[in-house]
């Protein structure tokens, strides 16, 4: 699986969808919403996040990279280096941490102190 993810309540949530139905984005397959897009129904589903921006919450991104045959979790660095959160997000994903990269994206740093 593939999808978007944020962290709430030390917990994953997000949008997953089958590697099969994502968009192929140069050498790696990308799920079809973006943070922006899918963060309503993220907030319809925990009503304290209403007044939040889809980027003050911790969150990341699961890809395919289609030349290593490889899953990527691109994240902040505090998700990244926590096992706990990482074992979550494959758990939420379905992946095997043997076939999973982990990559640091600064587009994913929260600064407002995170949820």
């Amino acid at each position: 699986m593939i999808g978007l993810f944020w962290i709430i309540n030390d917990n994953i949530d997000g949008y997953r969808e089958p590697l099969k139905n994502g968009e192929k984005y140069g050498n790696t397959i990308q799920p079809r919403y973006d943070h922006f897009n899918y963060f309503e129904k993220i907030q319809e589903k925990y009503k304290k996040l209403k007044n939040l921006e889809y980027d003050d919450i911790p969150r990341g991104r699961v890809i395919f990279d289609t030349r290593k045959n490889k899953f990527i979790i691109l994240s902040s660095k505090k998700v990244l280096s926590d096992k706990n959160l990482i074992k979550k997000v494959c758990e939420f994903f379905n992946l095997s941490k043997d076939n999973v990269e982990l990559r640091w994206d600064e587009h994913y740093e929260t600064f407002s102190g995170g949820f």
